[in-house]
């Protein structure tokens, strides 16, 4: 047994043992005691005790991610929202969960979006008439990467509740009435060849409930734009020195002149002027993704489980789920298998991956981060090496000096930022991978 496993273990009897007496003495001491006494042992012993017993049951959950984690199996929670994944919903493969929301939304009377939906994203024409001067709809701007998929259908791939703001505050913030559609992913392509691949964001007014086609089908031809700010050629302009780690794409608006390093603007560099701060103890946050259907109702069980047991894990002490072994090197090493699109590789273990890190988690300036550790173990394919990206603190192209990797249904799940449900690319360094030899 690894020595988490024994410090989770720890926690899971005490837990266990102090729910039981908790238990037995609101139970002793309800019969003795009457009235209002009586209500009020009640109303303290029992939420106490479940609560212990809980943790308890978190704390078996982790030991079973854990150890199969150890094996190399999918983690519980991937495995619980498979239901959810980009396969599951094209194939329109929804769940009892899915269809339960259905029949509350058609009680209610309600229009929202639902993950599963089928719509359509209006003309260009009706889309120019809901952006304001400098193209964007409440914050959020219209991206002439998007201009190619008006008419184009397509299911709701994720209700965006929230937004995390990496480059700047490190917090959640508040999105309303934005969702992800299945595989619609920015190019890059007006906004110097940014190659982050970040996931577009609709706002409901440019879509609309799709007709009684069966299958997606593409814009007839591409409208050419008549708004002043998704004319212009590229959106880069001169803008101010600036550094960070950030992604992002789209239309490039102001910045200092006589500065030579282009700066651009885009939906997540943009994304503070389109939401507002999030409270971290509003736990609305966590149930809209459970309510819309980004997360099964089993995954978000698990997902609330392992957070509560890892709270009272840390309050002990002990190390929370996933643990990872903190890395030693001074020198991160730089290794190289030249992979390409459409290799196949297996990602290292946990403890594989630590021998390439530094003291601070990283590998030559690239953090290891913990949602990371969900795919260790697992089979992927390349999908494609990224050399630069758009700094969505600053908008400035950054050369990256180690190209990364990105693979083919790895992305963030967003379990331990509330179910943030980004779905961004995760950037692996080539040392964190194996590549997998043919069969043939």
């Amino acid at each position: 047994m690894t020595a988490g496993n024994r410090s989770y273990l720890k926690t899971v009897i005490l837990a266990a043992a102090s729910g039981a007496l908790i238990i037995s003495a609101t139970l002793i001491g309800a019969a003795f005691e009457t009235g209002p006494s009586k209500i009020l042992v009640e109303l303290i012993g029992w939420p106490l005790g479940l609560l212990s017993e809980c943790v308890a049951a978190g704390g078996l959950l982790v030991v079973y991610r854990s150890t199969h984690l150890d094996l190399g199996h999918p983690d519980l929670f991937l495995r619980l929202n498979e239901a959810r994944s980009l396969e599951a919903l094209d194939a329109a493969a929804l769940d009892v969960g899915m269809w339960i929301r259905r029949s509350v939304r058609f009680l209610l009377g309600g229009s929202w979006l639902l993950v599963g939906d089928v719509v359509e994203v209006r003309s260009l024409e009706e889309i120019e008439g809901t952006l304001d001067d400098s193209g964007c709809l409440d914050g959020m701007p219209f991206m002439k990467e998007m201009v190619a998929l008006c008419g184009r259908r397509a299911r709701v791939f994720r209700c965006v509740d929230k937004i995390y703001d990496y480059g700047r505050s490190k917090t959640l913030r508040r999105l309303k009435k934005s969702v992800l559609l299945t595989g619609l992913r920015c190019d890059g392509s007006a906004h110097g060849g940014c190659e982050a691949t970040c996931y577009l964001v609709w706002n409901q007014r440019w879509l609309r409930p799709a007709g009684r086609r069966s299958a997606p089908v593409p814009s007839p031809r591409a409208e050419a734009p008549r708004h002043p700010a998704l004319c212009g050629q590229n959106g880069s302009v001169t803008a101010g020195n600036g550094t960070g780690n950030g992604h992002g794409t789209g239309n490039g608006h102001s910045g200092a002149a006589g500065n030579r390093s282009p700066r651009y603007t885009c939906q997540y560099t943009q994304m503070v002027a389109a939401t507002t701060p999030l409270h971290p103890w509003d736990i609305r946050q966590d149930l809209r993704p459970l309510l819309s259907g980004n997360v099964t109702a089993l995954a978000f069980t698990v997902a609330i489980l392992t957070r509560l047991f890892n709270a009272v894990q840390g309050l002990r002490g002990g190390s929370g789920f996933p643990a990872m072994s903190r890395g030693t090197l001074k020198k991160t090493p730089l290794i190289v298998h030249g992979l390409t699109p459409g290799n196949r590789v297996r990602v290292l273990s946990r403890q594989q991956v630590a021998d390439t890190l530094d003291v601070k988690g990283r590998n030559r300036g690239l953090w290891f981060d913990r949602d990371m550790i969900k795919h260790c173990g697992g089979q992927y394919t390349v999908a494609r090496r990224v050399q630069r990206i758009i700094d969505d603190a600053t908008g400035k192209m950054l050369e990256m000096k180690t190209p990364c990797i990105v693979l083919e249904g790895a992305d963030a799940s967003g379990e331990f930022l509330h179910f943030c449900p980004q779905q961004e690319r995760i950037f692996w360094r080539e040392g964190w991978l194996a590549p997998e030899r043919s069969t043939q």
